[in-house]
């Protein structure tokens, strides 16, 4: 597992190079009656490249006329709601991304991928097998960095940090200097706490599958636990204020703006953000921005652990009417140019066995890791939902609470007893 991840790890945004992929142009299917593919997406997944600049339904239509392509984007903030409704109903389109924090709660409904050219290809999929099988397949893999101003860095003296500790002391010198909010953060809107709060407990711990180790514990919250550890860390962070005096103040468009207008130093973001920076900001500008991942480690003799993620899993319900042909499209899409194409627009990393990319800030960054250790986040087992479903559990909500101020070991000792309630209910 750690080698196909160190594989993959170093890899980020580029030029391609593809071996043993298929090319477009072939004909994928002989079969001749018309059909028509639903493929639903959300926004922020490429819809934008496979909708408008490079038509989806127009490349495959090339290789397999028969078959059309209709694509539909819903907004990212409705997907999951939207998707769980048209389920109900079942009325999932033929071919539909799941997220990977709730491809557990769609197995049932799910036809298994197991035998397709593009499983055996994948290089994420048999991570994320469920019982055995394979109901979904990795569209592409990213990191998660920080996002900082190299002018600024330069002209206070800062160096990238490679430990907590070094991490902590270039925040509290950017605040020092009166010019700068060492970090944009814009709490008003949950979601961007996530590579704080929903990431530190798998770095912390170096786990996989932090959260179905959680449901199998009745005190997870406890001192020595690796999510008391990693929020232990989070909490005395944001009592030194990092993200300035009022983080619950704005949302994510004024943190973009923020850092944009270099009011702040730093922005922590996967690499879906260098696409808002791209399009924001001059060539000139653009090369000023660097990039690190966020150091989680207590001195330099420890392992650099950093996070990979897969976040979009291409899926079939088990009612599509159409199941041949969208194992057909699926099996294109993965070994074929055009996904290189996508891969390279949306600077990401490639989940196809073969597929190479470098040559950019992100691979950059990766190769200067000191002792890498990369860590895969998965989503949790059924026991994990169902407990995050009796209590609410929301990470990001929790982010947002702490930037407000908790009483630390009171805090964690109310979720000990949530949870406890909460595995004794659904026992």
């Amino acid at each position: 597992m750690n080698n196909v991840l160190k594989k993959i790890g170093i890899a980020a945004c580029g030029v391609l190079l593809v071996a043993g992929c298929g090319k477009d142009g072939e004909k994928v299917s002989g079969g001749s009656e018309k059909v028509e593919l639903s493929f639903v997406t959300y926004s922020g997944t490429g819809e934008d490249f496979m909708m408008e600049l490079n038509g989806i339904s127009d490349a495959y239509n090339k290789v397999n006329p028969n078959v059309t392509i209709k694509m539909e984007k819903v907004p990212a903030t409705e997907y999951d709601n939207t998707m769980k409704i048209r389920n109900s109903a079942q009325k999932l389109p033929d071919i539909f991304p799941v997220r990977v924090i709730t491809l557990e709660n769609y197995k049932n409904i799910l036809t298994p991928l197991n035998d397709l050219e593009a499983t055996k290809l994948n290089k994420f999929a048999k991570d994320y097998a469920i019982d055995g099988n394979i109901y979904g397949l990795p569209m592409y893999g990213f990191n998660e960095f920080v996002y900082y101003r190299k002018s600024i860095f330069n002209e206070l003296g800062l160096e990238v940090p490679t430990t907590w500790e070094e991490f902590n002391s270039v925040t509290q010198k950017l605040k020092a200097s009166g010019e700068y909010i060492p970090m944009a953060l814009g709490g008003k809107d949950s979601w961007v706490t996530y590579p704080f709060n929903e990431f530190f407990p798998f770095l912390v711990s170096g786990g996989n599958d932090v959260w179905s180790k959680m449901a199998a514990e009745d005190e997870p919250f406890s001192p020595g636990k690796p999510f008391y550890t990693a929020y232990s860390m989070l909490n005395e962070f944001y009592k030194t204020k990092p993200f300035g005096d009022d983080p619950l103040g704005y949302g994510w468009d004024q943190e973009k703006n923020m850092f944009i207008s270099k009011k702040a130093a730093m922005l922590a973001a996967g690499q879906w953000f260098y696409l808002d920076l791209a399009k924001d900001l001059s060539k000139e500008d653009l090369e000023d921005i660097g990039v690190f991942m966020i150091p989680t480690r207590k001195n330099k003799d420890e392992n650099f652990r950093y996070l990979v993620t897969a976040e979009v899993f291409l899926a079939i319900p088990k009612y599509s009417k159409h199941q041949e042909e969208a194992k057909e499209f699926i099996n294109w899409l993965f070994t074929s140019d055009y996904y290189k194409e996508f891969i390279k627009y949306m600077q990401v990393l490639p989940t196809v066995d073969g597929v190479e990319i470098s040559g950019d800030i992100f691979s950059e960054a990766v190769n200067s890791i000191p002792n890498p250790e990369p860590v895969l986040q998965k989503g949790g087992n059924d026991t994990y939902r169902q407990i995050s479903n009796f209590i609410s559990f929301d990470v990001k909500r929790m982010g947002q609470e702490m930037l407000q101020g908790v009483d630390f070991e009171k805090y964690m000792a109310e979720y000990n007893k949530k949870w406890k309630e909460a595995r004794k209910n659904i026992n």
